[in-house]
């Protein structure tokens, strides 16, 4: 688990991370002659845009709402009986992605934000337990599942430091409120009826490095030399609560193969929370050759503009729609999710062993 979630981890955060490092030059030293002033900061403004390149000129602001909405997005259909044929319990892992893919006008990217949420699971069928009705209900029909995920990460990437924290929790019940017809090898499955409750952390940090050249020449011959270095900081952090209501139905073929869809609303609450730290180490730029030279060290500063915060849209619509291969004990499953009315997707994918 730790492999596959580190993988597409990776994938994610690289499709993602250049929006979330919005680097800053910062002239510090004033240095008395206001037309040197001005071409410093001009010269920087070249060079922060080199770096930056397609970054957002703003506050992240789309950014977050995307990481919020994307994350509580990526724990859909991890860990909800939609058509498993177990009889007593299954355990299992997988790994849900969400993305949004609108376009942000301000960034030259097809994509405003990204999560993952993986887990280990957990379910019983409660007949297990009790042959008694549980609050009116068939046990027979009714089935609960657990999810629980926590891993830590510290990696270096193209000479960046990245870290994350990820903390997933759910639990879901599912009914079969409509007995089905037909068997495993050709035959409807029914309709169910599914809710719980999802929790979903990701926090994510990068230390970017930065190394660039800084040269301009001003009418008075002056010429500004210099290189900029640092490793500015930037950090996401997001955390999303969900509670899904959702129906669904399904059919099986030859046994080997299910096929499942439905509908489904979320109350959602979490936010994504963006932060930018300086960079300690200040830079020094050189002026020289020029009556405008009055000051030969001209100290430059390095940072992440990545303060911004996001909420999740309170209430998501979706449909959704997955297979499920079956072997003996063994259920593959993988779903696709479309939040109605946005851009956002995600897709969970697991593998269960049934009993």
């Amino acid at each position: 688990m730790k492999s596959i979630a580190t993988a597409l981890f990776f994938i994610l955060f690289v499709a993602t991370q250049a929006q979330a490092q919005i680097v800053r030059l910062q002239r510090v030293t004033d240095t008395g002659n206001s037309t040197l002033n001005a071409a410093i900061d001009t010269a920087l403004v070249d060079v922060q845009a080199d770096i930056n390149n397609d970054l957002p000129a703003g506050k992240p602001k789309r950014l977050m709402e995307g990481m919020a909405n994307s994350q509580a997005a990526s724990a859909k259909g991890l860990a909800t009986d939609y058509i498993s044929h177990f009889e007593t319990f299954t355990v299992g892992a997988g790994v849900g992605l969400g993305a949004d893919l609108e376009k942000d006008e301000s960034i030259d990217s097809e994509l405003s934000g990204a999560g993952i949420t993986a887990g280990a699971q957990i379910g019983l069928n409660i007949s297990a337990l009790t042959s008694n009705k549980v609050l009116g209900l068939d046990p027979k029909r009714l089935t609960a599942m657990v999810n629980f995920f926590k891993y830590d990460m510290d990696r270096e990437v193209d000479d960046n430091k990245i870290g994350a924290d990820m903390l997933s929790f759910g639990i879901t019940g599912s009914y079969k409120w409509i007995p089905g017809s037909g068997n495993r090898w050709w035959g409807w499955d029914g309709v169910r009826l599914h809710t719980g409750y999802q929790y979903s952390k990701l926090d994510l940090s990068i230390n970017t490095t930065v190394n660039e050249a800084v040269s301009a020449t001003l009418a008075s011959n002056d010429v500004i030399t210099g290189t900029v270095t640092g490793t500015p900081k930037a950090e996401i952090k997001t955390s999303t609560h969900s509670i899904p209501i959702e129906i669904s139905s399904g059919v099986n073929f030859l046994y080997v193969l299910s096929f499942y869809g439905g509908l489904g609303t979320d109350l959602n609450m979490g936010t994504a929370k963006g932060s930018g730290g300086t960079d300690t180490t200040d830079n020094t730029l050189n002026c020289d050759g020029g009556s405008a030279c009055t000051n030969d060290n001209i100290t430059v500063r390095t940072s992440a503009n990545v303060n911004e915060n996001g909420r999740v849209n309170p209430l998501f619509f979706r449909a959704f729609a997955g297979f499920q291969f079956n072997v003996p004990f063994v259920n593959i499953y993988a779903q696709a999710n479309k939040l109605f009315g946005t851009e956002v997707y995600s897709f969970a994918t697991g593998l269960r062993l049934v009993f």
